[in-house]
C-alpha cells in the first residue's frame, strides 16, 4: 500500500469510484463497480473505464484480467487518503487550526454538545489522560 505523502487529491468522480472499491475491501470487476455506482446515478461504461484507467495511472488501484473480466483492487488505503484530504481541508479552510474547525462546526450546529464530549474523551485517551 502507498503512503499519504505519495498520493494526490482525487477529483470527485474518481473519489466516488474509490469509495466503492474501499467499501468492498476486495477485488471488483468493472461491472460490479458500475452496478454499485449506479445505486446513486447512471454511469456510462466508457467513462467509467476511462476513470478506472486514470486511477491506475495515479497509482490508486491495480487491475488484472481473469477470463473476460477485468478486476480492480485498491493500492492506496482509505485511511491514508482521508488523512491527506483532512490535512488539505484543515489548511485551506481553517488555516491549520483544529480549534477553528470544531468551533465552526459547533456554531453552525453541524455537531452537538454530545459530539464535543465524545471528541474530548477521544483527545484525553490519545493524550494518555484519564477516560471519563
Amino acid at each position: 500500500m502507498r503512503k499519504a505523502g505519495e498520493i494526490s487529491r482525487l477529483p470527485d468522480t474518481e473519489l466516488e469510484i474509490m469509495k466503492v472499491i474501499w467499501n468492498e475491501a476486495k477485488s471488483l470487476s468493472t461491472s460490479e463497480i458500475k452496478e454499485k455506482l449506479e445505486i446513486k446515478r447512471p454511469w456510462n461504461s466508457s467513462a467509467l473505464q476511462t476513470l478506472l484507467n486514470r486511477l491506475i495511472d495515479r497509482g490508486f488501484i491495480e487491475s488484472y484480467k481473469e477470463g473476460k473480466n477485468r478486476f480492480y483492487i485498491a493500492v492506496v488505503e482509505e485511511n491514508a487518503y482521508l488523512a491527506l484530504e483532512n490535512r488539505l481541508f484543515l489548511n485551506k479552510v481553517n488555516n491549520n487550526s483544529l480549534t477553528k474547525l470544531v468551533a465552526s462546526l459547533y456554531d453552525s450546529r453541524a455537531i452537538s454538545q454530545n459530539d464535543l464530549d465524545e471528541l474530548a474523551t477521544y483527545i484525553r485517551q490519545k493524550a494518555g489522560g484519564e477516560n471519563i
